[in-house]
């Protein structure tokens, strides 16, 4: 209750210094509803600060302030309490209807009351057709809610305005449906949103699995090959989450020499991939073990990574006959990467060892990418 009461402060002073011809009057007044404050007797508080502000409305930034605080500090109901008596004013001035009803909203969100935000985030496009705060928060109700054709049409009033932002996102709604859609073996109707999601944003990864799967799981592997392939423009990073899907097409070909030129091309194109243990697996399936080996060694020592040493060591088991000592350094490596994650968000930090499209920490869709962990050069 103390930090609520030193904000409070400083905003009475401010209003205060606002309003000197009313300054004796509100800060009694102010004083007394602060008292209750600091005495945690709530109600009769709110009672003051309801009354000064319907003879003072241009005090109404202090009760959106306090508010703000209860909803800070998850105390949603005196938030609600505070907004709902605002609201409830006969005197209110339309000029403050749309803010009060954004708050209440924020309230109930804050609440898990989605229903009761949805409608309130409403009422505000009514008076305030382009208010993106509304439409925002409309979003993320029908995102929490896995409402994706609502999700989509009030994005879609926001991509005009902001293309490299809203485009990806409603690409991931049509993933999404797209997703559904697979899951009851509609294939016609994938197709559709996952096409309808590379509209939106062409560089999007997830659009192009979904149509690269299809194709593989159809037995069209040479469409397939080419769909993957394509993610390296997009985003070469996600390279690594079609890896092996992309090497399973160039095997019912019979075309795993192919598979192993792409490889190297694609790692001397972007050496920050760490591709040297698949490298090595196609290599040794093509010219044996020794040839893996001689291509490890070599690779760790100018691209050092703790997974292509612990893959050398774990050939060097199989062909020494010091097979006791390799498996010590294997045992140890392993201890070094416990605690090594496969997934990091690029936002916010999160990270994980199962990829996520849409981030569970900080909600950004698209941006938890492989990590990869390499040893000190």
């Amino acid at each position: 209750m103390i930090p609520i009461a030193i904000g409070f402060l400083w905003l009475l002073f401010r209003t205060t210094q606002s309003h000197k011809r009313q300054q004796s009057t509100l800060s009694s007044e102010y004083f007394k509803g602060l008292n209750y404050l600091l005495n945690d007797e709530q109600g009769k508080a709110l009672d003051i600060f309801v009354k000064l502000v319907e003879s003072n409305w241009d005090t109404i930034d202090t009760h959106f302030a306090l508010g703000k605080i209860y909803r800070k500090n998850g105390e949603m109901d005196k938030a609600i309490k505070i907004h709902q008596g605002l609201i409830a004013r006969p005197s209110l001035p339309e000029q403050y209807r749309c803010q009060i009803l954004l708050e209440l909203g924020y309230d109930y969100l804050g609440a898990g009351w989605f229903d009761r935000a949805e409608g309130l985030f409403k009422e505000v496009l009514i008076q305030d057709k382009k208010s993106k705060e509304a439409r925002h928060n409309l979003i993320l109700i029908y995102q929490q809610e896995k409402d994706w054709y609502k999700a989509i049409e009030i994005a879609a009033d926001l991509y005009a305005e902001n293309k490299p932002v809203v485009g990806p996102m409603i690409a991931h709604y049509y993933c999404e449906l797209a997703d559904i859609s697979k899951n009851k073996g509609d294939i016609s109707q994938l197709l559709n949103n996952a096409n309808k999601a590379l509209e939106y944003d062409v560089n999007c990864v997830r659009a192009t699995i979904l149509l690269a799967d299809q194709e593989r799981s159809t037995g069209e592997y040479a469409k397939a090959i080419k769909l993957y392939q394509g993610v390296e423009k997009q985003d070469v990073e996600s390279m690594i989450l079609v890896i092996d899907a992309l090497l399973e097409c160039y095997e019912k070909l019979g075309q795993q020499d192919k598979s192993y030129e792409y490889l190297v091309a694609l790692q001397d194109r972007h050496e920050n991939l760490f591709l040297q243990n698949v490298i090595a697996s196609e290599l040794e399936k093509l010219q044996g073990r020794k040839a893996a080996i001689e291509y490890l060694s070599d690779k760790v020592k100018r691209q050092p990574s703790l997974s292509g040493l612990q893959k050398l060591i774990s050939y060097k088991e199989k062909e020494s006959a010091c097979s006791d000592e390799y498996a010590d350094l294997a045992v140890a490596i392993s201890a070094m990467q416990k605690d090594n994650v496969e997934y990091r968000c690029q936002k916010c930090g999160f990270s994980s060892n199962t990829h996520y499209w849409l981030c569970p920490s900080c909600h950004h869709w698209g941006r938890v990418k492989p990590s990869v962990i390499e040893l000190d050069s």
